[in-house]
């Protein structure tokens, strides 16, 4: 596993034999939104040098304390939006239904329909193993076409 980027607030590693990247957070909360938008953007820049057609994105969000604040919400829901953006599959983790709820809900205001929320981990990673296997043996139509538009239509409100 090699470590991508680690910070106070999120570790981001990648797993060549499974094709996974993971970012997990930790338990520190953001002292403000410009600091939520710096951090991501730092990952962003990490996630933008990988081919992330051909990878699967775990988040691990079971550490940080839940922050439903509007203001912080719409503060960083660009930033949040383009985390998840251009990986063949994603799988959030969460520890709590209400959790899994409030993510939800910001993935439907985001129509992110690409990301699925679980409760277990192993669970998780089984699912992205499973829709890398399914794209990667799938040819795409034009020589170098990016993942988005061969993605089929996956509902993230199930939850696993």
């Amino acid at each position: 596993m090699a470590v991508l980027l680690q910070n106070d607030h999120l570790t981001v590693t990648y797993e060549q034999e499974l094709s996974i990247v993971r970012s997990t957070r930790s338990e520190l909360p953001y002292p403000s939104p410009d600091e939520f938008i710096r951090v991501h953007t730092e990952a962003l820049q990490v996630y933008e040098s990988l081919d992330r057609g051909r990878l699967g994105h775990l988040i691990d969000l079971r550490r940080p304390p839940m922050n439903n604040d509007p203001a912080f919400e719409a503060a960083t829901m660009r930033t949040r939006s383009m985390l998840v953006q251009e990986f063949a599959a994603v799988a959030i983790v969460v520890r709590t239904a209400v959790g899994a709820l409030q993510v939800n809900r910001l993935l439907r205001e985001e129509n992110n329909d690409n990301v699925l929320v679980f409760h277990d981990e192993e669970v998780a990673v089984g699912y992205l193993h499973e829709e890398l296997g399914k794209r990667l043996s799938r040819p795409s139509p034009v020589p170098g076409a990016g993942s988005r538009s061969s993605r089929p239509s996956i509902r993230h409100a199930r939850l696993r």
